[in-house]
């Protein structure tokens, strides 16, 4: 595994507002462009399937955070904080990007499809 990209939905006055949060665990996958691959792909998928209009995310100053990964135009930046909110034009931009992107959906029916959910049931 290289890594794993999260979005929290802690906002209990708008649920459409959450953090995002990006690790590479394996130093030999840094500085690929993998973090700003990931955490794009995250975004487009929850602007399109759970109607996100802000994203933020906490900047831990770590030599690849996320303000490095995303440019600075899109974010602003607050103490810890960067915001992303999602306009129009950012939304094409996401939405764009889930052109070249397959979707695999899980089915029980599907005899490997069932074998990744109990692997998945088995590891919780």
């Amino acid at each position: 595994m290289t890594g794993d990209v999260n979005i929290y939905m802690n906002d209990v006055d708008d649920p459409k507002v959450v953090e995002v949060e990006i690790m590479i665990a394996e130093p030999r996958s840094r500085a690929k462009g993998l973090g700003k691959e990931s955490v794009l792909m995250m975004m487009a998928y929850a602007v399109t399937n759970l109607e996100i209009h802000t994203f933020y995310s906490q900047d831990w100053g770590i030599k690849h955070s996320f303000s490095q990964l995303i440019p600075q135009t899109v974010f602003q930046t607050g103490q810890v904080t960067l915001e992303y909110t999602v306009t129009t034009l950012h939304r094409a931009e996401l939405l764009k990007l889930l052109e070249d992107v397959t979707i695999h959906t899980y089915s029980s029916d599907s005899p490997l499809d069932s074998l990744l959910l109990l692997r998945r049931e088995a590891m919780a």
